[in-house]
């Protein structure tokens, strides 16, 4: 069973307003998996002041558990200058709460005596040299989160350009990663000026060095052809790339529309650079043809392999003693072809009437939708909630129980969230956002006075209700 997040008041470091911000003291990633994403990404225990919008993180004591590497870490910050004696009653508080919940036969020696670190860096370290990351592979992440740190704080335009073409070399696939897991970060606020400035540096990146011209590149083109994504648009954009990768990402993306209209439309091509004795022409599309027909084959292989995968995974949270403590080791697995795959053995077992195998199926979903909505921050899960119940009567019920959550930052980041579902084509689900966010504007405190309002930090929704039972229409992972 997780450890829910306990919620502390403190004062914001920026601003001195007193908030109540949830705390981990149990990070157990055997339980939630994705707690192990925050930590490393340095979200754990991070706020954002409802007050001065300001982020931070907070540097706390807390045990991280990983039963699956036999790991026991405990944080001792060593800016809280604990005595010896009260090292050792935090440690023996945490451990015996981890060990409390877990069955007897998982209760082993390595939990007696769990590793202590003073710094986060060491920790983090531990948890990366158990996954067989290595200290050369630390110092070169290190190395390219200075380089991102220097380049966004590097603000005169020119002065970063500058900086951009000295490390041209640098800027690597692995680079461009931590930028893009940089944006995911800051996006929640798409006005602040943390996020505009990464948005700055990835267009100045894009523009400047070799990769992120090779990359913008690929991005055209497979914006062209999602325009308008039929046969002729995917043939005319793979005759045009000029490398194979750009070539792949399109192939991935069009793979459906590889049939034989589309080999005879390509032929024509070939048989008319032929004619017009364009003969060099002729054999680059009669090579580009076979390579095609290779991305094509090893495609399908790769999608072949997946359904399996997902096919063996989903046999095994079916059979499983404890489908939510699988389901929650396996949580990060399941995409789209999983729930497909889940889906489609739900209606086989339905039309042949297998009632158990239906009942087992439907325990596994019920188990994947609890996983999913428990590891969804607070804000998500109420929206979920929001999007879920009848509008507008139960609409106002959940809005009304929760009317001190509805601060201006809630509401901009619903605003948000309503923008990113139209734009992946959920008009239904974006219109109805709208209508609640218009709702939830009518509801809120908004008649208080402005220095009140500004000093009282935007609560946490409560829970949402236990009827009707939530969807996950939105999800933030």
């Amino acid at each position: 069973m997780p450890f829910a997040p306990a919620p502390t008041p403190i004062q914001c470091p920026f601003c001195r307003a007193q908030i109540t911000v949830p705390l981990r003291q149990i990070v157990d990633v055997t339980e939630e998996p994705q707690l192990k994403s925050a930590l490393l990404s340095g979200r754990l225990n991070a706020f954002v002041c409802p007050a001065c919008h300001n982020r931070a993180a907070l540097a706390t004591p807390f045990l991280y558990h990983d039963a699956s590497k036999e790991l026991a870490l405990v944080f001792l910050p060593m800016e809280m200058g604990f005595k010896d004696t009260d090292q050792q009653r935090i440690i023996g508080q945490l451990t015996k709460a981890v060990m409390s919940k877990l069955p007897e036969e998982k209760r082993k020696a390595y939990l007696l005596m769990p590793k202590q670190f003073f710094t986060l860096q060491g920790l983090l370290d531990a948890v990366l040299e158990a996954d067989g990351i290595t200290q050369e592979m630390l110092a070169a992440q290190e190395a390219k989160l200075q380089l991102l740190q220097q380049m966004l704080e590097t603000s005169e335009p020119d002065a970063q350009r500058k900086l951009i073409q000295e490390h041209d070399a640098d800027v690597d696939s692995a680079f461009l990663q931590l930028l893009s897991a940089a944006l995911v970060s800051a996006q929640a606020d798409r006005a602040s000026q943390e996020f505009q400035q990464i948005m700055a540096l990835r267009n100045n990146l894009l523009e400047l060095t070799t990769l992120g011209k090779k990359v913008k590149v690929q991005q055209t083109a497979l914006e062209v052809f999602q325009a308008k994504p039929d046969r002729d648009t995917l043939l005319t954009q793979l005759v045009q790339a000029q490398d194979a990768e750009t070539r792949e990402l399109l192939l991935t993306f069009g793979r459906p529309l590889l049939d034989y209209p589309f080999f005879q439309a390509l032929t024509a091509k070939i048989e008319a650079a032929n004619a017009a004795g364009n003969r060099a022409e002729g054999e680059r599309l009669i090579d580009l043809r076979r390579e095609i027909m290779g991305t094509r084959d090893k495609l399908d292989a790769a999608a072949k392999a997946a359904l399996d995968e997902r096919a063996s995974l989903l046999h095994e949270l079916v059979n499983a003693e404890n489908p939510d403590e699988a389901v929650r080791a396996h949580v990060e697995e399941m995409d789209e072809a999983f729930f497909g795959i889940l889906e489609a053995n739900m209606q086989a077992a339905e039309q042949s009437g297998q009632q158990d195998t239906v009942n087992r199926l439907q325990a596994v979903a019920d188990s994947i939708s609890r996983a999913i909505a428990a590891a969804q921050p607070p804000e998500v899960r109420f929206v979920n909630t929001l999007l879920s119940v009848s509008y507008p009567d139960e609409t106002r019920k959940v809005l009304e129980a929760n009317r001190r959550a509805l601060s201006p930052q809630l509401l901009d980041w619903m605003r948000g969230v309503a923008e990113d579902l139209k734009k992946n084509g959920r008009s239904d689900a974006a219109e109805h956002l709208s209508k609640v966010i218009e709702l939830a504007r009518e509801l809120a405190p908004g008649a208080a006075p402005a220095s009140a309002a500004a000093a009282a930090p935007a609560p946490t929704p409560a829970a949402p209700p236990a009827e009707p039972k939530p969807q996950i229409l939105i999800a933030k992972r």
